[in-house]
């Protein structure tokens, strides 16, 4: 797989030329927010945008005025030859996604999803339960070293080739629903400002680990925070012994997902859209239920790279576990990968 970058570079690099005897220096605004009517932009199409700096305007500022956020900085980077430009200089935009694939000269961006689930102010039972110190930890490291923490949703969009990988991305869900994701781990994903999906099994919720409905809906108002599926009672999605053929186990399956579909419209008043896999356990046929049935995306437990292209339903998640170092991190955040 390769990806012609030169010809993109061409494409920025002829459009800037075809404009740049017209061009002169236009003052900026100097302060306050900088909007689209403060800009000089000297040339657009739908592909691009040329802007001139004005004083006092920042990449970023074009960042959050044509792609929504300035966490998107690195898609104006990749198109021009510094990532820093002053005022006077010219910036290309990209209005659309300059490499959807996000696949590149011997190697693809990946999309890292980590898996959590229990967490405690105190020392850890177990290795399923997370200090939270060590939580926090990771949540300094991950915002100080630039990486953005994105949502399902926003992994939706990558794997439709819709948006690109970023450079530095991080997914962070949690599974189950226990108490502990409220009382600990949620004080902690506010201050970092870090977005997170738990992924709850429906006849958990309100038993006395377990988080309430209450909590539950608390969460799910916030911008930081996707309440999506992990089933209804956490059995197995995988085909059972006790399934006694395909139809038997293919309606095991309808009433998993039906009993946690009805909990969630009662409860939350929506359906969700992602599950993760009860222990990571899938099959082609609950794949494709849940494709059926309006998902977007599941799950698995399986170590291993998301890249634009992997399978939608069978995406790669690595579990973090008490005894994991901030070193562990480090190689499960990895975002390049060759091939």
């Amino acid at each position: 797989m390769t990806v012609n970058r030169q010809s993109q570079r061409t494409t920025v690099g002829l459009l800037l030329l075809l404009v740049v005897s017209l061009l002169s220096a236009c003052a900026g605004t100097g302060s306050g927010t900088v909007t689209r009517a403060d800009l000089n932009v000297v040339a657009e199409d739908e592909q691009y945008a040329i802007v001139r700096l004005g004083p006092g305007q920042s990449p970023e500022d074009l960042a959050r005025v044509f792609l929504g956020s300035p966490a998107e900085l690195w898609q104006i980077a990749e198109v021009n030859a510094t990532s820093r430009p002053a005022a006077g200089d010219l910036v290309a935009v990209p209005l659309r996604p300059t490499n959807a694939t996000s696949v590149y000269a011997g190697y693809y961006r990946s999309i890292p999803i980590l898996c959590y689930h229990q967490f405690t102010w105190d020392e850890a039972a177990h290795r399923l339960e997370l200090r939270a110190r060590d939580f926090e930890a990771q949540l300094r490291y991950l915002r100080d070293e630039g990486y953005q923490f994105l949502a399902f949703e926003d992994v939706a969009a990558m794997v439709r080739q819709q948006r690109p990988i970023p450079e530095k991305a991080v997914v962070l869900t949690i599974d189950d629903g226990y108490g502990s994701v409220y009382d600990v781990a949620w004080p902690l994903l506010q201050k970092y400002n870090a977005r997170a999906t738990l992924f709850i099994y429906t006849d958990f919720i309100g038993a006395g680990a377990a988080m309430t409905w209450e909590q539950l809906r608390e969460l799910d108002a916030s911008p930081l925070i996707e309440v999506e599926s992990h089933g209804k009672s956490h059995a197995s999605l995988a085909r059972l012994p006790e399934d006694s053929d395909a139809e038997a186990y293919k309606l095991r399956l309808v009433n998993e997902i039906s009993g946690s579909e009805a909990a969630f419209m009662a409860r939350l008043g929506r359906a969700p859209r992602f599950l993760s896999y009860p222990y990571g356990n899938s099959s082609r046929v609950i794949a494709d239920l849940l494709r059926d049935s309006g998902y977007d995306l599941a799950a698995t437990v399986t170590r291993g790279p998301n890249g634009s292209f992997v399978d939608p339903f069978l995406l790669h998640r690595t579990m973090i576990y008490a005894d994991h170092s901030l070193s562990d991190l480090k190689k499960f955040v990895r975002t390049s990968w060759r091939y």
